[in-house]
């Protein structure tokens, strides 16, 4: 039998300036805590990209190294089902809610977004909702990017990648083990920046209309490179939750 209750949001729910975090206030004692962050992956890699998740760095093809990412997050919802142990066919359901906004440096790894009291158990379907919301952007992009575009002939050009509209995406994770040993445990949302680039032939970077110079990419500028671009942001992203090192 499956017993699913959610926690009340009153009790998981933490709020969050442009500066800060504030933890879960509940006694931890004899638990483990959960921590969130997000970071961009493969800031450099040739062209065209694959689409079968195999990650190369930029040689001697067309090719793009971002300096700059950047996203608006608003709200961070984790869903898990908690089971006490393997044979435990009974589950709760899990569902913590991080409130911002907050400006993440993607290419950051230590920015943390919120932290959570862990119960030990045995996590399930674990999935990991992202919504950055263009009201809390204050009229900056949403998605930002960064960086240089070198084509065949070895010839350099700036690019950027803006997005003003809202961004929502999410991750899922299989089955994830936590002992009550006061550890802490990092859920990290990986985006993988050269699968953004996934269907994307390099000669259309090429033909590219230049602002000041550069390659913008967004909804008024090389409009089709973008909504290309926003349906490889869209997709399900990668997930990796590790026990944090030097906690034990």
């Amino acid at each position: 039998m499956k017993m699913k209750v959610i926690i009340p949001a009153v009790l998981i729910t933490v709020t969050a300036g442009f500066t800060g975090c504030q933890k879960d206030t509940r006694s931890n004692s004899g638990n483990s805590t959960l921590e969130f962050q997000m970071q961009a992956m493969n800031r450099s890699y040739s062209l065209p990209v694959s689409a079968n998740g195999s990650k190369s760095v930029a040689v001697s093809s067309a090719a793009i190294t971002w300096d700059t990412a950047r996203m608006v997050v608003s709200r961070l919802k984790y869903e898990a089902e908690l089971k006490k142990n393997i044979s435990n066919h009974d589950s709760i359901k899990i569902a913590y809610e991080w409130n911002g906004p907050q400006i993440i440096d993607l290419l950051d790894p230590s920015t943390v977004l919120g932290s959570y009291t862990l119960l030990p158990g045995y996590y399930d379907e674990i999935e990991l909702n992202v919504q950055g919301l263009k009201k809390d952007a204050a009229g900056n992009p949403v998605f930002y990017l960064n960086g240089m575009y070198t084509n065949p002939a070895n010839t350099s050009v700036p690019i950027m990648f803006k997005v003003y509209e809202d961004v929502m995406f999410k991750t899922e994770k299989d089955s994830v083990e936590v002992t009550a040993d006061n550890s802490i445990f990092t859920s990290t949302i990986l985006l993988y920046l050269d699968q953004l680039l996934v269907g994307i032939d390099p000669l259309v970077l090429d033909h590219a209309t230049l602002t000041n110079g550069a390659i913008v990419i967004s909804a008024n500028s090389n409009a089709g490179l973008y909504h290309l671009i926003m349906q490889n942001l869209h997709k399900d992203h990668h997930c990796r939750h590790n026990h944090k090192p030097g906690y034990n």
